[in-house]
């Protein structure tokens, strides 16, 4: 067994695409993908290592500084590993070699991690380690073919009550020559309220266009935004990966706090449904935290909730 660096080759990207796919069957990738993850991510401190076995990918971790929020000494760490090697201590050998590494940089003050909540080994290993949850969020799918739009259109002619037009982002792009930035604006606004165990890092507006714009997955046709006047007020966002145009995945649904128990979240989401049905998509996958009313909302549409993202977290500070 050797652990050794990811070489961001095609060849360690199609192994880690296979190894994904295998543990999580229902979630479709691809090196387009991956490799998009990779470059998009902002200059933070990150490791990706990988365990081979007679030249096989057997495991990868990562670890590194979350992003997404920042905070001094806090780390992220996954270990996947593929089911045909299980049980063999490959996930432990790896998860203690991604530890040594964030030990090795800096004062390490609390680690992070995630595993979906029907993976009960992977829990159990995290429990025993000290690894408290503390977020829950179901992930949830849509059979949109099977979607019945009826009992909720009087949402879109509602909105127009209260003077909003639902535009898709790509004729907003046309319309706004600064889109990219009132679309950066909406987003920051609304992340600012997503229930997350630590506050969000804002985005710079060039890394936002890097890890959205820029995505391969972008559907501006499909996204749409509830426009009042001059006001960009809420969004819900749908990406299509060019390798699985039947999977839909969303992006951020929400709206600013004026504008909030109108409907316009429910109404935004039917356009899209509209918009992804037309481009030929047959599933929507989302995941929102448990206790979050975009769950509900998306119970109310028909999503039907499959086992959680767990969100562990094992804070040093109160070992020292």
């Amino acid at each position: 067994m050797v652990i050794r660096d990811f070489r961001f080759d095609d060849s360690d990207y199609q192994a880690l695409c296979i190894l994904l796919e295998k543990v999580y069957p229902d979630e479709p990738t691809s090196v387009e993908t991956q490799r998009f993850d990779d470059d998009s991510r902002p200059d933070v401190w990150w490791r990706k290592r990988v365990v081979e076995i007679d030249g096989r990918c057997a495991a990868l971790g990562t670890v590194g500084e979350p992003f997404w929020s920042l905070q001094e000494g806090k780390v992220h760490l996954s270990v996947e590993v593929d089911p045909d090697y299980l049980n063999q201590g490959i996930g432990t050998r790896l998860f203690a070699d991604l530890e040594a590494l964030a030990h090795a940089r800096g004062p390490v003050r609390r680690f992070i991690t995630g595993t979906q909540e029907d993976k009960t080994a992977a829990s159990n290993f995290l429990r025993e380690r000290g690894f408290e949850v503390i977020i829950r969020e179901p992930i949830s799918e849509l059979d949109l073919p099977a979607f019945d739009e009826t009992p909720f259109v009087h949402k879109i002619e509602q909105a127009k009550v209260h003077g909003i037009r639902l535009a898709s982002l790509a004729d907003l792009a046309r319309e706004y020559p600064d889109w990219q930035t009132r679309f950066w604006q909406l987003d920051t606004t609304i992340m600012q309220d997503v229930p997350t165990p630590d506050p969000f890092s804002p985005r710079t507006l060039e890394t936002f266009i890097r890890q959205h714009v820029d995505n391969p997955g972008f559907s501006p046709d499909v996204t749409h935004v509830a426009v009042h006047g001059d006001e960009w007020a809420g969004i819900s966002e749908l990406y299509i990966a060019p390798s699985h145009p039947e999977v839909g995945g969303t992006g951020l649904t929400g709206v600013t706090r004026p504008w909030r128990r109108k409907g316009l979240a429910t109404a935004l989401k039917l356009k899209v449904m509209r918009a992804a049905r037309a481009r030929g998509v047959r599933r929507v996958i989302t995941d929102n935290e448990e206790n979050n009313p975009m769950f509900q909302i998306n119970l109310m549409l028909g999503f039907k909730a499959k086992p959680a993202w767990l969100g562990w977290q094992l804070n040093l500070s109160e070992k020292d």
